[in-house]
């Protein structure tokens, strides 16, 4: 069995704009994550069997979900908090579909997750509760995060029981600066 890519949109947009502060001080306004070249990194020349995003509106940008529908991935839009403005159910909704994945699958294969988020492992919720219940059940494990917004027990967890990917050396290849610099193909 091939890959089972899971995406946390927000997360990696998030770090990466952090990143972009680092790289390219005064940019981040104009920071983009160029998806194509961002999920082919994320493959790596390998058979991608499923995959999936999670993230939420507003803003509802349907071109960018249609770029993600593009690439083969089923995208799962969540609306915001209408008090807070904030995420709601957006990682609960990626870990669900790792379970179903991992419980609907005919055999076990890799779970690539892109995400630095390692909430709620301490209270046996979480992503890295997921990958456990992954490895349990035969599964791979590959996690692909910026390193300077990765919970650092779902790098340890990732470096010690299955691949830990970093995206900083990927940098100038997954993202772009509007009208400025685009991403390099290699």
């Amino acid at each position: 069995m091939g890959l089972n890519v899971f995406w946390d949109n927000s997360n990696i947009w998030l770090v990466g704009r952090k990143v972009c502060e680092i790289n390219e001080p005064g940019d981040e306004a104009l920071f983009r994550i160029h998806f194509a070249h961002l999920f082919d990194f994320v493959v790596n020349d390998r058979n991608v069997d499923f995959a999936y995003l999670g993230g939420s509106i507003p803003p509802n940008n349907d071109d960018l979900w249609q770029r993600f529908r593009d690439l083969g991935v089923v995208v799962a839009q969540q609306e915001r908090g209408a008090q807070s403005g904030g995420e709601i159910a957006v990682d609960e909704a990626i870990q669900l579909a790792i379970a179903d994945r991992i419980l609907d699958a005919d055999e076990p294969g890799t779970i690539v997750l892109l995400t630095g988020d390692g909430n709620g492992y301490s209270e046996g919720k979480g992503f890295i509760k997921k990958l456990e219940q992954a490895i349990k059940h035969g599964w791979e494990i590959e996690v692909v995060s910026w390193d300077a917004g990765c919970n650092r027990y779902l790098r340890t967890f990732a470096e010690e029981k299955g691949v830990y990917r970093s995206l900083e050396p990927a940098y100038s290849r997954v993202s772009f600066i509007s009208n400025k610099r685009w991403a390099s193909k290699t």
